[in-house]
């Protein structure tokens, strides 16, 4: 019996240009900066590795957990500027409206949960009009364990009034994968891409659509993600 759909935001929901290598190298600069060792960071991979790597090599060179705590602050402003300077290049991903529109007649709440700030995420959907669509969203800044940590997935589920049975998250990387799975909640892959694609089903991803229009169908028909 489905209860409601979570949505990831960026690459899921909407589309947009977030200039995520800049990102990396603000995220570096600033761990280089408190202390971390610049050889022992891996550049290539995706931000929030980079920052919990980051983050144990600081506690490992007797950085006090205050200081880690000013260095994450620090690395979160960072990350926001970054996202806010995208804005004015995001756009809804074809058939979102749609999508929103026949989930939410047929009763089911929606969610979002986005390791996106909660400025950039609100200002996004309020952007793009799927602002009034959505019941719940918990950006990073929202939740003290922002995904792929399940906690945050599970926030939203509580905050729809729903079960982790009545759900489905449907999300675009295998990050979004790995925390429906821990959450224990289905998961729908959203093909963005034949690249992203790839690594979805690299990860072990069985259901996936290139259109948000078939989200309802498939929801509707209560198959097993």
């Amino acid at each position: 019996m489905i209860e409601a759909v979570v949505f990831d935001l960026d690459g899921t929901l909407i589309q947009s240009k977030i200039d995520y290598d800049k990102m990396r190298k603000k995220v570096v600069e600033v761990l280089v900066g408190a202390g971390a060792p610049q050889g022992e960071l891996d550049h290539s991979r995706r931000v929030w590795e980079i920052i919990m790597g980051g983050e144990r090599m600081l506690r490992e060179i007797g950085v006090t957990p205050e200081g880690c705590l000013a260095v994450m602050k620090r690395i979160t402003g960072e990350m926001n500027a970054v996202e806010l300077e995208a804005l004015d290049t995001v756009k809804p991903t074809p058939h979102a409206h749609e999508a929103l529109s026949i989930i939410r007649e047929r009763g089911w709440g929606i969610g979002v949960a986005t390791r996106s700030c909660n400025a950039y995420a609100t200002q996004s959907l309020r952007r793009t009009g799927l602002e009034r669509f959505v019941d719940v969203l918990l950006a990073r800044d929202d939740v003290e364990h922002p995904k792929p940590d399940p906690r945050h997935l599970l926030q939203v589920v509580e905050a729809l009034g729903a079960s982790t049975r009545g759900v489905v998250y449907v999300g675009d990387t295998a990050t979004d994968l790995r925390t429906a799975a821990e959450a224990g909640v289905a998961f729908i892959g959203f093909l963005r891409d034949d690249d992203w694609g790839r690594r979805l089903r690299e990860a072990g991803c069985e259901t996936m659509i290139d259109d948000l229009l078939r989200l309802p169908e498939i929801v509707g028909e209560g198959s097993e993600p």
